[in-house]
Parts: C-alpha cells; sequence; structure tokens
C-alpha cells in the first residue's frame, strides 16, 4: 500500500525542531533560575515567622514564671542539674523541648538525656540564648521592657548550643541578614544584624538613661 503523500506532510509539520527544542529547554532554565529563589525565600519566610511563633511561646512561658515567682524573671542556670536555668525552669508553663528548635538552624546535636533534666543541661537544647543580665532581675528594674532583649536567634559564633548565652555578642543574621527578638514585654520581633546594642547600667537602655558599653559591662541588652 501507497503512503499518502498529504499523511506524510501532515505528520512533519506536527513535530518539533532541534531548534524549538532548544528555545523551550532555554526557556524553562531561564523561567527556574528566576523563581527558584523566589521559592527560597518563601520558604526562609515561613521559617523565620515558626521561629518567631516559637519565641513568643517562650517569651509567655518567661512572662508566666514571673507572675509565679515574685516578678523575677529566672535564673540563666549553668549546665548542672543543681542549676538546670532558664530553659528548664519555663518547661511547665511552655510543655515543649520542640519550642527550643529553630527550624533555620543547621546544626546536628541533639540534646541527650533519659528527663527533661538531663537534656536541658546538654548541648543542643535550645537554638535561643537567654540575656543572662535579666537573671533573677527583678521586673521593675527596668526602666524600658519593651527595649530589652530577652531572648534571640543564637548563631556558632555565639554559642548557642549552651543553655544560655551572653548578650555580648548578637547573633549572626540567621534569618536573612537579621535574627529574631522576644524582648522583656513579650513581644518578638525582626532585627537585622547589628540593629542591636549593649546597654549600660541597671535596666538601662539607650536612649532611657543609659548607653552603649564599650567595656562590655552591661547590665541589659537593648536595641538602638
Amino acid at each position: 500500500m501507497k503512503n499518502h503523500p498529504k499523511t506524510n506532510q501532515k505528520s512533519l509539520r506536527g513535530a518539533f525542531t532541534l531548534i524549538e527544542l532548544l528555545v523551550v529547554i532555554a526557556i524553562i532554565a531561564i523561567l527556574a533560575a528566576i523563581l527558584f529563589p523566589v521559592f527560597g525565600r518563601a520558604r526562609e519566610n515561613a521559617r523565620r515567622s515558626s521561629c518567631q511563633s516559637n519565641l513568643k511561646q517562650i517569651a509567655l512561658g518567661v512572662k508566666q514564671y514571673t507572675q509565679d515567682y515574685d516578678e523575677k524573671f529566672p535564673q540563666e542556670g549553668s549546665t548542672t542539674v543543681t542549676n538546670p536555668g532558664w530553659a528548664y525552669l519555663i518547661q511547665p508553663y511552655i510543655k515543649s523541648e520542640q519550642l527550643f528548635q529553630c527550624p533555620s538552624e543547621t546544626g546536628t546535636l541533639v540534646p541527650t538525656g533519659a528527663t527533661v533534666l538531663d537534656r536541658s543541661i546538654t548541648g543542643g537544647f535550645t537554638d535561643y540564648y537567654y540575656n543572662y543580665n535579666l537573671g533573677q532581675l527583678n521586673e521593675a528594674a527596668l526602666v524600658s521592657s519593651s527595649n530589652t532583649i530577652m531572648n534571640g536567634d543564637g548563631s556558632e559564633s555565639a554559642g548557642h548550643y549552651n543553655v544560655t548565652s551572653a548578650p555580648g555578642t548578637p547573633s549572626q543574621g540567621r534569618h536573612f541578614d537579621g535574627a529574631n527578638y522576644s524582648f522583656a514585654d513579650g513581644h518578638v520581633k525582626w532585627l537585622r544584624y547589628g540593629k542591636v546594642l549593649a546597654g549600660t547600667g541597671t535596666g538601662n537602655c539607650p536612649g532611657n538613661g543609659g548607653g552603649n558599653s564599650t567595656t562590655g559591662s552591661n547590665v541589659t541588652f537593648c536595641t538602638n
């Protein structure tokens, strides 16, 4: 049987040429290059929001603790069972260990121990540090609680694997070029790296009777 000429011509017109395929592939590659960073930023925005939610719950736990203990902030603590510190002390109020894990933290340390107390004094229990200058400080001593850092994103350089961390070294930019912080009044905010400064004087922040400490002898951890 002979092939019908019109049928062959029609089938040829329906096929893609090599150049057309290359053009399509190039367009897909360009779109991928444009969209992948957008998707990555959207994913990190979601992680930042989740981290802020963690810090909000932690801040509420600290505030509830202060209400039960004569308006005093929890002790910063150490790595001993006799002085486990703030992250363990607020457990009765938040009832969660997962809240201490930031979704953007890439560290691999996993807390070990048979009990919450045992795990709370090992590396990896919290990805957030605590302003140890607030340890057992009365809330009334703060001049500006809304401007005093309480917790924040940790970083490798700030020693976030410890149970607590000195606020003398502000955290690096874990979320984009900044980090999340909770404040002594309970609110949570994202700030760019370098925005956080040390305050000097009991309960003082810059602009509230205090100033920036050049010696590191800060009592509170404030923002400019």
